[in-house]
Formats: structure tokens, sequence, C-alpha cells
């Protein structure tokens, strides 16, 4: 039966980034029809002719999260400037993205130093983050840095693990795994590198593989097992609304005295909803605002589709007052849901109710 459940295909997408920054907005496909009172009306109908009250799909919260360090002023003006820095490189390298030797030409004359600079591979790493937008460069950028054999700074596991990641954002396992062996015959495995590569193979819905990678690293006498690879654990088995293996998961945790951060209990929250397992996910969402782990957008978004999918909408409206500041058009399933819950409901008032809903997210 194991076996069996294992080979489910996940199409589920997540974020496996440790950080956003300089994110490109994206282009819809697929617009939110609430953009019109015609595509409004039209909408409705098919949610009140369709005979399948489950949704089809739902979309996890990411599921690294970011570390909550605590820096200094001075750290935190380091920061900005390696960043102002770093996004200098980046917008150069953008102007020349259809170029390979105008590429080659930037990094050698402008990146080459300021990566001495920061040896411990913090600007290529930011560089890789400022990148994300635009995975095929990332990668190419990448490879430029594993090729330069007379560089006097080794490439470091954090390079390496997000050279993994972005491969394996790209949908190509292979160079993810690619990268990590060669991580790996140049001493550079860690748990980090562990982390990227199961990242990878979660996004992409190899999940057996996630799960025999995990036990490799256990067995890996240099590398501990951190939160974001029991985050990762749990996101993985929620998807699959093996619901038993996650919470053993989370009991693992606590047992090995980890401390669970935002992404756990987001990615906790996630497979109760996928598994429609309602008390649970309220159980998990009061546990978070009496502990040391508050809430956040994320959470809040979650909750609210639960109480939608659940058809709570007394609870979803009070949710909805949390986040409404937050959700923009561009938020069609969670928009969705909740004119789902309204349409299935026997509230009279639920056309008005849409209507507002359209109204104030049109405005936005």
């Amino acid at each position: 039966m194991m076996k069996r459940v294992w080979r489910i295909s996940d199409a589920a997408q997540a974020e496996l980034f440790l950080h956003r920054s300089s994110a490109k907005p994206k282009t819809l496909t697929n617009p939110l029809p609430i953009l019109t009172k015609i595509s409004t009306q039209r909408f409705i109908r098919e949610l009140y002719a369709s005979q399948n009250p489950k949704p089809s799909s739902f979309s996890f919260p990411n599921i690294i999260g970011l570390f909550a360090n605590k820096w200094s002023c001075a750290d935190i003006r380091a920061r900005e400037d390696l960043c102002v820095k770093v996004s200098l490189l980046r917008d150069e390298l953008l102007q020349s993205v259809d170029d390979a030797d105008e590429i080659v030409r930037v990094l050698e004359e402008k990146g080459v130093s300021l990566f001495k600079i920061h040896s411990d591979g913090s600007a290529f790493v930011e560089l890789l983050n400022q990148l994300r937008s635009w995975p095929p460069l990332a990668i190419e950028v990448f490879n430029w840095r594993r090729r330069q054999t007379d560089f006097s700074i080794p490439m470091t596991a954090g390079e390496y693990a997000k050279g993994i990641t972005v491969a394996g954002r790209m949908r190509n396992v292979d160079l993810a795994l690619e990268f990590f062996t060669e991580a790996s015959n140049k001493r550079c495995k860690a748990t980090s590198t562990y982390n990227a590569l199961m990242g990878a193979y979660m996004f992409n819905g190899f999940a057996e593989k996630c799960q025999l990678l995990f036990r490799d690293l256990k067995r890996d006498a240099n590398c501990i097992p951190s939160i974001v690879t029991y985050n990762i654990l749990i996101s993985t088995f929620g998807r699959l609304m093996l619901v038993d293996h996650m919470e053993a998961t989370f009991r693992e945790i606590e047992d090995l005295n980890l401390s669970p951060n935002l992404s756990t209990y987001n990615n906790l929250i996630a497979g109760y909803i996928t598994a429609w397992m309602w008390d649970s996910m309220e159980k998990t969402y009061r546990i978070m605002k009496a502990g040391n782990v508050k809430p956040d957008i994320i959470t809040h978004s979650l909750i609210l589709r639960g109480y939608a999918h659940s058809g709570n909408l007394e609870k979803m409206e009070g949710i909805y007052e949390l986040v409404k500041d937050h959700v923009s058009q561009n938020e069609t399933p969670l928009i969705r849901s909740m004119i789902c819950a309204y349409c299935k409901s026997s509230d009279k008032s639920r056309v008005k109710k849409i209507e507002a809903l359209v109204e104030a997210h049109s405005r936005k």
C-alpha cells in the first residue's frame, strides 16, 4: 500500500528559496475572473452547476522558512550594502541576458572582486537570490562559477545548495542531482545541500526519492537533519495526505528538541486542509497563537481557505478581515474558495456578499 501511495505525482508547487529578493512579478496565465461583472456572473453560474464540492488542488505554502537571526545595526547595514552592490551586478547581467560572452565579461570584471571580498559565498548566494525570477540566467551564472578553476576561493556548500535549488525550480532534477554529486565529491556536502536536493525532489513530485535522501542524510556521520529538513518532509507527507507520517515527523522534531518554526506549522496546517481535517487544522492554529510562533499572512490565508472549504462562513469572514488588505487580485485560488463557499451556502445574502467581495478586489 505504501509503495502505491508514494508513486502519486505531486504537481503542487512550493517555494524553495530562503529569500525573495527583487522578484519580478509573474505574468498571469489564468487571470482572476472577478475583473468584470460579466465574468463574475459567468463564474458564479459555473460554480452553481458544478457537482464536485471539493477543490481539485491545493497550493502549499513555502516549505523553507526564513532564518530569524537577530542582527546588530552594523550587520544590517553591511547586509543592505551587500544587497545594493549585488543588485548593480544583477542589473548589468540582465542587460546582457541574451549574450553569453557578455555575461562572462560582466562576471569577470564586476563579479570576481565582489565574490573574493565575500569569501564565505554570501555575495554569490545573494546574486542567485536576486536572479530568482530568471532561473536560466541564474544557472548560467552558477555554471560560470563552477568553471572558475583559477578562482582563488573554492565554492561553498551554501553556493552549491543555492544552485541545486535553482535547478530544482527549473524542474531539472537531473541537473540538481549533478550539482549535489559534485558538491559531495568536492567535500562540500552539508545539511544545506541535502535539504536543497530534498526540496528539489519534493517540488517535482519525487516523494519517494525525497524520503530516501532523508535516510541517507541520517546515515551521514558528518551531517545532521535540521528543522528545514523536517519541514520538507512534513510538506511532502501532507501533499500525499499521509497524515500519520506527517504527525510522526512532527513528533520526531519534538523528540529531538528541535524548535518548530513558522514553516513547520504552516505546512502542518496545509496538510490538514488537504486531508479535510478541520479540527486538526484549528488545533494547530490555536497552538500557534498560544505559543512563541505567531501566525503570519500565509497562516491566515491557509486558515481562511480551510474555513471556506469547510463551509464555516462566520470564521472565514473573521479571518478575511485580518488578511483582506494583503490579498490582491492575483490571489485567484483564495478568492475563488471564498466565492465557492458563499455559492454553496444557504445564506440568502450570499449574492450580496459575493458582489461586495468582487467590488472590493476590483478596486485593487
